[in-house]
C-alpha cells in the first residue's frame, strides 16, 4: 500500500465521523429555525419560509448522520463519499459565488467544512480508488 493511500485508508473513518458530526449539527435548522437562521446563519427568520429551512436542516443533518455511518461501514463508504463531495461541493460553489452578498456572512465556518470534505474526497478517491480499501476488507491479513 502506498504512503498516500495508507494515509487516506488510516484517516478516513476519524475524518468523516468528525466532519459528518459537524455536518449533522445543521439538523438544528429543522427542529429551531427560528433560533438557527439568526444565530447560526446570521439572516433574519422569516416565518414564510420555515418549511424551507426545516428541509434544507433535515437533509443536510442526514447527511451528516450518513457520513459518519459510511465511516463505520466500509462498504457504504463509495456512495456516500461521491454524494457528499457533490454536495459540499454545491454549496462551496454557492458561498463563492455569493461571497459579496452579505447573506453569505454566515456560512463561511460551513464553507470551510464543506471545502475540507470536498478537497479530502478528491484526495481520497485519487488514492483509494472506488473500492473498499484493502485494510478495511473482510478477512484481510496483511
Amino acid at each position: 500500500m502506498k504512503p498516500l493511500e495508507r494515509f487516506f485508508a488510516q484517516t478516513f473513518r476519524p475524518f468523516f465521523l468528525l466532519t459528518g458530526l459537524g455536518t449533522s449539527l445543521v439538523g438544528i435548522y429543522a427542529f429551531l429555525p427560528s433560533w438557527a437562521m439568526p444565530n447560526a446563519a446570521k439572516l433574519p427568520y422569516l416565518a414564510d419560509y420555515t418549511i424551507i429551512i426545516q428541509h434544507w436542516g433535515i437533509m443536510v443533518g442526514l447527511m451528516g448522520v450518513a457520513m459518519m455511518a459510511a465511516a463505520i461501514v466500509p462498504a457504504w463508504r463509495v456512495p456516500i463519499a461521491v454524494y457528499s463531495g457533490f454536495e459540499k461541493a454545491f454549496m462551496v460553489w454557492l458561498v463563492l459565488s455569493n461571497a459579496r452578498n452579505s447573506s453569505s456572512d454566515g456560512f463561511w465556518i460551513p464553507f470551510a467544512l464543506d471545502s475540507a470534505v470536498v478537497a479530502y474526497t478528491i484526495g481520497y478517491f485519487a488514492f483509494c480508488g472506488f473500492g473498499i480499501p484493502a485494510t478495511d476488507q473482510p478477512n484481510r491479513r496483511d
